[in-house]
């Protein structure tokens, strides 16, 4: 499995097989062009990447840095179907949007979903979009745990039942999401191999350092952390 930053909660993952998606993909600048400064980015974009839709595109909540429409528009207005995966709230506003023919599914929490022998599973989120979810993705034997935005809740780890091989988590402790002390207390009861801590990078005012996360991990030296370099691919290996 190799994953690719693109800033914000945005993740690029291409599978064993060659099955690419696209979590949370903000790849625009439209919240500064609405709703003002505070919203310019601080990692630069990359166009390119809007003419390359994915095979499954999974959406975690309705807020503007995860339900880009103007990402959304341009992903879904050309190329073969996809599947898009959101829960309910999103799911009937993309589909009333984007349309086409792609295959729209509900992907509420407990829903499991297989796409060319790769497993989609939903999982809850504590987030002001009370249907928010978290996605689990199964490529053979290497899972990825992305959570979406969420605050600490002490149920989480209960649906995490495999230990992953990456688990991808806020840590700004602004707009109801974890800040570093409660993202590491989430991270040691899940116990993933590598930490991927999001969400801190893309807004200077919605921002934090990531060392208030790293430094609450001091005691938990079997779990690596990684910060990758937004837009490098890296890749992901299941140790048995």
């Amino acid at each position: 499995m190799k994953l690719t930053w693109l800033g914000q909660a945005g993740y690029a993952v291409v599978c064993e097989n060659g099955l690419r998606i696209l979590i949370d993909p903000y790849l625009s600048n439209s919240l500064e062009e609405t709703q003002g400064a505070s919203f310019h980015r601080e990692v630069p974009l990359r166009p390119s990447l809007l003419l390359e839709p994915p095979d499954v595109l999974a959406i975690t909540h309705e807020h503007a840095d995860h339900m880009d429409f103007a990402t959304l528009d341009a992903l879904l207005a050309h190329g073969p179907a996809q599947t898009v995966l959101a829960p309910l709230n999103v799911w009937r506003a993309v589909r009333a949007r984007c349309g086409g023919a792609h295959n729209y599914v509900m992907f509420d929490p407990g829903i499991e979903v297989t796409v060319r022998g790769v497993r989609f599973r939903s999982v809850p989120a504590a987030h002001s979009d009370e249907r928010a979810v978290g996605v689990v993705v199964a490529d053979g034997p290497t899972l990825l745990y992305h959570t979406g935005d969420t605050l600490y809740r002490r149920d989480l780890p209960g649906w995490i039942d495999t230990r992953p091989d990456a688990m991808i988590f806020p840590i700004n402790g602004k707009g109801n999401n974890m800040n570093g002390a409660d993202a590491a207390r989430l991270v040691k009861a899940v116990k993933p191999r590598t930490a991927l801590p999001m969400h801190w990078d893309l807004f200077k005012a919605y921002g934090c350092d990531p060392r208030d996360f790293t430094d609450e991990m001091a005691d938990a030296p079997d779990i690596r952390i990684l910060i990758p370099r937004h837009y490098e691919e890296f890749e992901m290996i299941h140790n048995r």
